[in-house]
């Protein structure tokens, strides 16, 4: 299949035809089942109906990716369908899903929003009163997993570029060569093992697939090689794809909303054309 770019089709059936592992990384942010009123999309199933749903698109996703390929879910920890199913612990449930196809446990990340706007509700909960309070947990995650092996099996060029550099050897006396990076690089790369991101909402997209940029680009950059081919299989408005291509990866993106599709490809244009336009006025500046 071809990459970069986006396709328009129902996700389960395009990777159905896609071949099998040929993706190195899946970062994707899925529905979740809680009645959003998207274009193309019925979002308000019941639960025991989303999790076949769930199933389907994950042994697809499982097939593609390589041996030592990885997938990385944004989702909430939580939802609740008072009359599709009630409180579900959303991320438990989706976790199991995939146990079960085969995947292997990589980790999982608690994402701290910069700039909460979800309201704080006991809507459906006693008021002042121990009687039957409604705790509500309104953080979302991050499922990191793997196919087959925890470890890459080629190593690829790592976003952080360090320098050889004859150091003292302690243990065995006289000087050997070692590989150091700059403490920004060594910070960003432990920022991001660290598993807890912080990330600001993106309340400016055009769609309701909303997804922070901050998400998958973090995500691409720990868990990906510069030229792996990322695959988002829910593209939405192309975030994923966005933050790819700004690290230089590969991507397809598959979405079921024609819309959504035009709006991702127009983001991306944006971008490349931005990219050309800074690179015209440095070189006007150095020539």
């Amino acid at each position: 299949m071809e990459t970069n770019t986006i396709y328009t089709s129902d996700s389960t059936k395009k990777m159905e035809v896609m071949e099998e592992g040929s993706i190195d990384l899946i970062v994707t942010s899925p529905p979740y089942g809680v009645g959003i009123d998207y274009d193309s999309w019925d979002d308000d199933k019941y639960f025991e109906e989303y999790k076949v749903f769930a199933k389907e698109w994950l042994t697809q996703a499982y097939r593609v990716l390589k041996d030592d390929g990885r997938i990385a879910i944004n989702i909430p920890y939580e939802i609740n369908r008072q009359d599709k199913g009630g409180r579900i612990y959303f991320s438990a449930e989706m976790w199991m899903i995939m146990k079960e196809i085969g995947f292997g446990f990589f980790g999982i990340v608690d994402l701290e929003e910069s700039s909460p706007h979800r309201s704080k509700t006991t809507a459906w909960g006693s008021w002042m009163s121990p009687s039957s309070p409604y705790i509500y947990n309104p953080k979302e995650c991050v499922i990191l997993a793997y196919k087959n092996l925890h470890k890459k099996k080629v190593k690829g060029t790592p976003q952080w570029k360090g320098e050889h550099q004859m150091v003292e050897d302690t243990k065995k006396g006289g000087m050997r060569k070692k590989l150091v990076y700059e403490d920004k690089d060594k910070k960003d790369f432990m920022s991001l093992v660290f598993g807890q991101w912080n990330y600001f909402a993106d309340t400016k997209q055009k769609t309701k697939a909303t997804f922070s940029l901050d998400i998958p680009y973090r995500a691409i950059k720990i868990l990906s090689y510069k030229e792996d081919i990322v695959l988002d299989p829910f593209n939405g408005s192309g975030t994923t794809c966005l933050a790819a291509e700004m690290l230089g990866r590969e991507w397809i993106g598959i979405d079921i909303s024609k819309n959504y599709c035009e709006v991702a490809k127009q983001r991306i244009k944006d971008y490349k054309l931005e990219q050309q336009q800074l690179k015209i006025k440095v070189d006007e500046l150095t020539n």
